[in-house]
């Protein structure tokens, strides 16, 4: 199985077929054995489904991996973020391979309990096999504040964000970076940043 791939076997009343999905995580299976039930109700054969599942199209931002390099890999998972999201996005990054960096930005509309929520996102965060943790936002200084691997940065100072985490994963021989966040703190620059840095080396 590639690193960037979720595998099952699903078993149905006409036989049992592996079933291999682009996706990062085991989160998407439900939603692959949803599809793949309607599929069935209307009579299309499992290796039709097999493989209509294999070639289903990734949605950008949202745990899309990105080839950095050879040996570096951004997740992309920008589009938005809520607790939920964010749990499954650590335990994924969790399982990638080499030296792992998180980039944790926002949640927002949270409403009154947002550094309750961030708190726990700090504490998962916190017993992780993650390496380096950066927080970037308001809230997630909550998150800064558990983690003994964190580091904290402001809007002000987002361009240094950027610096530091091009510094890190070229340094190391092998590394995976997960940027996620709500739309409103517009951390898909961060991607755009890291990709044409990284074009340069």
């Amino acid at each position: 199985m590639h690193a960037n791939q979720t595998c099952f076997v699903m078993h149905t009343p006409s036989g049992n077929i592996n079933i291999v999905l682009p996706f990062l995580g085991y989160q998407s299976i439900s939603n692959a054995l949803a599809a793949s039930a309607l599929a069935f109700s209307v009579q299309i054969p499992l290796k039709q489904i097999q493989i209509g599942l294999l070639e289903t199209p990734i949605i950008p931002g949202r745990l899309e991996p990105i080839k950095l390099s050879e040996n570096i890999t951004l997740i992309n998972d920008t589009y938005n973020s809520n607790v939920a999201s964010m749990i499954i996005a650590i335990k994924i990054l969790e399982k990638m391979p080499g030296y792992k960096i998180l980039v944790i930005g926002d949640m927002a509309e949270l409403g009154e309990k947002s550094i309750l929520y961030h708190k726990i996102i700090g504490n998962i965060a916190n017993l992780s096999n993650i390496d380096h943790i950066f927080s970037f936002g308001s809230y997630s200084y909550e998150v800064f504040k558990i983690c003994k691997n964190g580091k904290h940065f402001t809007k002000k100072n987002k361009h240094i964000l950027k610096k530091k985490l091009k510094e890190i994963i070229l340094k190391q021989s092998i590394s995976t970076i997960l940027i996620k966040g709500s739309r409103s703190m517009k951390m898909e620059t961060i991607i755009q940043y890291l990709i044409k840095e990284c074009k340069k080396k």
